[in-house]
């Protein structure tokens, strides 16, 4: 805005939320393979999740509740705080996850968590033997031709946006500061380009068996977008990864980051 640059196709941002679909689909990578199960324990992967649990009368969290936000967890892995913009290491996220613990029962409540999303891309390190970001960019962007976009992006990626906060009347808007999530970056960490979204945006229409480009088979992208756990009003839900809302007779999918 400062330098009035416009943006273009090449302009690179920072996704955000939308890096929980890239986790979540090298989960179901993982899944189809048999690698893993939806519905099995975190500990069975993580034996180091032991946080406290408020609700033993509830089940067991599986991976399947931290992909639809219904873990209990809170949002945030201790150490978090986004107003002073402090993020810690994986390392000390791992200490402290004793001195968390969950807020709901889990499948009783939809509660949004930075935190479950962060343990699922653990997971997929621990399964797949490699870490989070490597996978992602080997097994997901690179098939997908996303070669603009990075699972750990720096200040210095070539063409990356500016950021701003929101707008204030009377006011200029602010440059927010580059910020690296650390211990959260599956959760929210990707740099994209609207092409390069474009691309994964059409893989949700492909059909057929999982290949080259198509990384995930068509069924397996039907059961990403289906409803796993809706609100007890009916008028929202939540697939794997995907948000589903009904607004008036229409039901749309998308990401509720």
């Amino acid at each position: 805005l400062a330098n009035k640059v416009p943006a273009a196709p090449s302009t690179v941002y920072r996704i955000a939320s939308i890096s929980k679909l890239f986790t979540t689909t090298a989960i179901m990578q993982l899944r189809d393979s048999g690698k893993l199960r939806l519905d099995d324990p975190v500990t069975k992967y993580l034996p180091w999740f032991k946080i406290k649990n408020a609700h033993p009368e509830g089940p067991t969290i599986t991976i399947r509740h931290l992909l639809t936000h219904t873990s209990g967890l809170p949002r945030e892995a201790a150490g978090v705080n986004w107003s002073d913009l402090t993020m810690p290491k994986r390392e000390e996220m791992i200490r402290r996850i004793g001195e968390q613990e969950t807020v709901f029962p889990a499948e009783t409540e939809w509660k949004y968590s930075n935190f479950g999303l962060t343990l699922a891309g653990e997971i997929v390190a621990t399964v797949s033997g490699e870490p989070w970001a490597q996978y992602v960019e080997g097994r997901i962007l690179r098939p997908l031709g996303m070669k603009t976009t990075t699972a750990v992006p720096t200040s210095s990626l070539p063409h990356l946006a500016v950021g701003y906060g929101r707008r204030v009347p009377g006011s200029s808007r602010d440059v927010e500061p580059f910020l690296d999530i650390e211990a959260e970056r599956p959760a929210g960490s990707l740099a994209s380009t609207v092409e390069d979204l474009a691309r994964f945006a059409s893989l949700q229409f492909c059909d057929g068996l999982a290949g080259d480009a198509q990384i995930l088979k068509g069924s397996t992208l039907r059961e990403m977008h289906r409803i796993q756990w809706m609100r007890p009003d009916w008028r929202s839900g939540w697939g794997l990864g995907f948000s589903v809302r009904r607004v008036g007779e229409q039901v749309r999918v998308g990401h509720g980051g």
